[in-house]
């Protein structure tokens, strides 16, 4: 079985302080006003603005990223082979050199990670630091989160820490009715 590299987030552990993504806007040189990671409200629309009444508010956060999906809307309607899925570890990468950024990943993505950057006019997005991962190391925003509620790994092994975290905590894909079969599960 060849490897899919995947993360599980666990969001009763994320305290929204946002570590993950400068971590990864500085440590992978993401061009200028992109970020490829966020941190979205789980209570409301408006980050870091609580819900409910006094004493019974909650704040409650979900980061996103790349989904690296198995089936990945982004690759099935690049024009151009741009964007791709790696065969050796399962990461959705973008070819720079064949990209025309058309934008047509960033319409396609349920999840609208793919961003066109207006400068080199392609398209850019999370990478999941593949190359760290087929290093040992992890990537950028697991290794900078302060509340350790991210594991990044092979999925496809039952017996990596990732996919043991997945079973022991129940995680679930984001927005898995898509039919991408995303590779980020969420706690």
């Amino acid at each position: 079985m060849a490897k899919q590299y995947g993360m599980v987030i666990d969001t009763t552990r994320c305290m929204g302080c946002q570590t993950c993504v400068v971590a990864c806007k500085v440590s992978n040189d993401a061009p200028g006003d992109i970020y490829w990671g966020h941190v979205l409200s789980l209570d409301g629309d408006a980050v870091y603005r609580p819900t409910g009444t006094f004493p019974q508010v909650k704040m409650n956060f979900r980061p996103t990223l790349c989904n690296h999906c198995a089936e990945p809307a982004c690759v099935a309607n690049c024009p151009t082979g741009a964007m791709a899925k790696r065969e050796d570890n399962g990461a959705v990468v973008v070819d720079t050199s064949v990209c025309i950024g058309c934008g047509t990943c960033a319409e396609s993505c349920p999840y609208d990670v793919p961003q066109i950057d207006e400068e080199s006019n392609v398209s850019s997005k999370c990478t999941m630091c593949f190359d760290r991962l087929d290093n040992d190391h992890r990537p950028w925003c697991v290794q900078a989160c302060p509340a350790e509620a991210r594991f990044a790994g092979d999925i496809s092994d039952p017996e990596s820490e990732v996919s043991k975290y997945i079973a022991e905590k129940g995680a679930v894909p984001y927005l898995e009715q898509h039919g991408t079969t995303p590779s980020v599960y969420y706690v």
